[in-house]
């Protein structure tokens, strides 16, 4: 057998302290006893249950708050899951499990790498992602309330991702390849840098009807010499002395820090220069001899002629060197005094325009007409220039979102080109023959196919009597088992049928339902059937392994201790 195989189901209830576990070592397996209400399904489903999908189970075993551990292969190699609520660990078998919050996101990625499965759905918040397990087992299940009447519907919670059968059925019978869904999501980014381009050119163009609407109404006619005089004083004129402005006060701030550099050091070098006077005159007039003793550490210093000749000319070169500081602290005073006149120009104009057209002092004293004209003057200019600015931003995202089209359109040409139309008209040729093979086998002859073209017209099936129906779901299976082993999309999942005898099937035909599920399972499926004890399984029973529920519950209190043990061990202790 190849693909996905179910090892072991360990069902654990603490809060009742019972528990049991369930075998499935073999490609054809029956879950079967003589009463309907003996726990059948809610095996099975608990086998998807815990590995992440979410059939529907009654009240009564929704009490027993049921932790899981399944043991499954995936071409050889072992795996475990465990689920308690909506929390899952996973992993390889024997390695530590990694933990995750919930059956979507993380958990859907990881286990979609070890099956192989590549679907990618668009979700609801305009995005994509990897479904969770339910979507990958889908084909495999056919569940006994829901899956007879419609297929693709054996599990809850399947409405997070809208329309998606279409996807999912061309994917599974290899219609769309994992290129598709490479593409699929670059679409998706192309969607998402549409949208967000369309909404900045609505909330643009939002903005500036705003505008439209609260601007002052135009009365009074302002030729093109005048607004282009306006427009020339507040923003080219009005702008440079700004800048101007802004740069003289930088330089008046670095000049005044030079002046007081320069003040600083001529105090320093006048003095220095003082000092040295007062040294000289000292060794002259206070010292007879040509050497002076320190009286602190005994040292002898010179006092000779040639020493006190130095002293004068250290001071005389100190004194040159403050002519010089003092020559440049006069030439910065002249520039701080030119650039303070500059300053004060530059001020002045800019006071000027404000004044002309931004001052309220200014415009108390000018006529009302004035006021009116300037006012609206200066709304004329101001709207002039936000048009630039918003129409410039406004086309460049509208160029941004026609770009994001265009590759959206690009990209769906290429995905349209990965699967020749010969090669559907084949994998439809190679669905429809097995298809009316099945119906003929299971003698649901009165099925109408009219309009049934490939395995998306699935609801095109009509016809036949109830029994005769349910034989025509159960052909569509089966095509569509054949189908997805020839596509080889993914690894493929056991096929678990729960309770093939609908709607009373009569005894030969019940027979001939069995003779053909012996037969048309392509040989790579494990098999899970689900049935009350009858005697047309006994060519099933004979390759089987058999488990036959009694009237005891499910769970049960004896394994309950060894259970508890083997799930700390393997999942509590190996997080």
């Amino acid at each position: 057998m190849k693909g996905l195989q179910f090892q072991r189901l360990v069902l654990l209830s603490d809060s009742k302290r019972t528990a049991n576990q369930f075998s499935f070592p073999k490609r054809f397996n029956l879950v079967t006893g003589n009463d309907n209400s003996i726990g059948k399904s809610t095996l099975v489903k608990s086998l998807f249950w815990a590995i992440g999908c979410d059939p529907q189970f009654d009240v009564n075993w929704k009490s027993n708050d049921v932790k899981a551990i399944l043991y499954f292969t995936v071409n050889q190699n072992k795996y475990v899951v465990s689920r308690y609520a909506d929390g899952i660990y996973f992993g390889s078998e024997g390695e530590p499990l990694t933990k995750y919050s919930k059956v979507t996101g993380q958990f859907a990625e990881d286990f979609a790498k070890v099956v192989g499965f590549d679907l990618m759905l668009a979700n609801k918040q305009d995005g994509i992602d990897c479904p969770p397990p339910a979507f990958y087992f889908l084909p495999f299940y056919i569940d006994q309330k829901k899956s007879w009447d419609e297929p693709w519907n054996g599990f809850e919670k399947l409405q997070q991702y809208a329309n998606f059968k279409q996807n999912l059925i061309k994917y599974f019978c290899g219609y769309l390849p994992k290129e598709h869904f490479d593409l699929e999501e670059e679409i998706f980014e192309e969607k998402a840098l549409e949208k967000e381009a369309n909404q900045q050119v609505e909330r643009i163009t939002e903005a500036v009807t705003l505008l439209e609407e609260i601007a002052p109404e135009q009365t009074i006619a302002i030729t093109p010499e005048e607004f282009e005089g306006i427009q020339h004083e507040i923003e080219e004129e009005l702008a440079a002395f700004s800048s101007s402005q802004s740069n003289l006060y930088k330089l008046q701030s670095l000049l005044a820090n030079e002046i007081h550099e320069l003040e600083q050091q001529l105090v320093i070098a006048n003095t220095s220069a003082k000092e040295l006077e007062y040294d000289y005159t000292f060794a002259v007039e206070n010292i007879p001899t040509d050497s002076l003793e320190c009286p602190l550490c005994g040292v002898e210093h010179d006092n000779s002629l040639l020493s006190r000749a130095g002293l004068l000319a250290d001071k005389e070169g100190i004194e040159q060197q403050a002519d010089k500081i003092k020559s440049l602290l006069e030439k910065k005073m002249e520039e701080r005094t030119a650039l303070n006149q500059e300053l004060d120009f530059v001020t002045s104009e800019i006071e000027r325009i404000n004044d002309k057209y931004l001052n309220e002092d200014a415009e108390e004293q000018q006529s009302d007409e004035h006021k009116v004209h300037f006012e609206q003057a200066i709304h004329a200019v101001s709207q002039h220039k936000v048009n630039q600015n918003v129409t410039r931003k406004k086309e460049g995202f509208q160029l941004k979102s026609k770009q994001a089209n265009d590759n959206q359109k690009e990209l769906k040409k290429a995905q349209r080109k990965l699967v020749k139309k010969a090669a559907r008209d084949e994998l439809n040729e190679l669905f429809m023959g097995n298809l009316v093979e099945s119906i003929n086998s299971l003698s649901a002859r009165g099925v109408n196919l009219d309009g049934v073209k490939a395995p998306m017209n699935y609801k095109k099936i009509l016809g036949g009597g109830a029994a005769e129906g349910t034989r025509g779901t159960l052909a569509y299976q089966l095509a569509v088992l054949r189908q997805i082993d020839y596509a080889n999309s993914c690894e493929i999942a056991p096929f678990v049928i729960d309770t093939p005898n609908q709607q009373e099937q009569a005894k030969h035909r019940y027979d001939q339902v069995m003779d053909v599920l012996n037969e048309n399972i392509p040989k790579g499926y494990q098999v899970i059937l689900c049935a009350m004890d009858d005697v047309a399984l006994d060519n099933y029973k004979q390759d089987a392994h058999i488990i036959k529920l009694d009237n005891n519950r499910l769970l049960q209190h004896e394994p309950y201790t060894q259970l508890r043990t083997e799930y700390e061990q393997v999942v509590l202790s190996n997080r």
